[in-house]
């Protein structure tokens, strides 16, 4: 049932899209997180993206994660980014993320919102791809603990603007839908959902991406941290 509904989800926000130029991938991440005190945490992920030529993209991503409140989180992300050009060459790039995380319980819900500034650099040749540009995003999420089951359902949707001076830039330039699932036992944690990339103010252009997540938590303090509840949020 929960599948049936996923994919009902992902075609009726992309729509009448799916008549336009549509694109399918699937995305592996496999992550670590390290809590190193009550306060700070570390994570390190490996994403992989295969498209219809195999493997597009592969990222590792380390993060360091700071908790001065309950319910506020910033961080930081650095990624080497290999990307596969047309002729089968992988080109290097880097990629700075900057994010606050704020996070609300409401009953059995966690509602919560994530503002990122995503800096890229030292992309040099290459087809251009806009995943790379610099942007601001938003994204608003909603996640609800299911009494007596490890599995919990999370929707967000986020917000990609262009900040730069160009004839693209001032703009709102995608939305990003997710729909998914999550399972969590231990300090284990699995996840399998389906994202929906909509460009806005160009081509029409439509990306459906299966996702497929595992993180593991580890804690270097005497006390047990809790089970991780989103293997997304590393």
């Amino acid at each position: 049932m929960s599948r049936r509904l996923l994919v009902l989800f992902v075609c009726c926000l992309s729509g009448s899209s799916f008549a336009q130029f549509t694109e399918q991938q699937v995305w592996v991440e496999t992550g670590l997180k390290v809590s190193l005190s009550k306060k700070f945490s570390t994570g390190i992920d490996l994403t992989q993206r295969y498209a219809y030529n195999g493997l597009s993209t592969v990222f590792p991503q380390l993060s360091i994660k700071y908790k001065p409140l309950k319910w506020l989180k910033p961080s930081v992300d650095y990624r080497l980014i290999g990307s596969k050009e047309l002729n089968g060459i992988y080109t290097l790039s880097h990629r700075i993320n900057g994010n606050i995380q704020i996070d609300q319980p409401i009953k059995r819900f966690q509602a919560g919102i994530r503002v990122r500034y995503q800096y890229s650099f030292n992309r040099l040749g290459g087809q251009y791809d806009a995943e790379f540009d610099q942007a601001w995003r938003i994204k608003p999420s909603v996640q609800y603990d299911i009494k007596g089951s490890a599995l919990s359902p999370l929707m967000s949707a986020e917000f990609f603007y262009n900040p730069s001076n160009s004839a693209s830039g001032h703009k709102f330039t995608r939305i990003r839908y997710y729909a998914g699932l999550s399972y969590s036992v231990n300090k284990h944690a699995f996840g399998i959902g389906a994202f929906c990339d909509q460009w806005l103010n160009s081509i029409p252009r439509v990306r459906i991406m299966y996702n497929f997540t595992y993180a593991y938590s580890l804690t270097m303090k005497k006390k047990e941290e809790p089970r991780v509840k989103n293997p997304r949020d590393l």
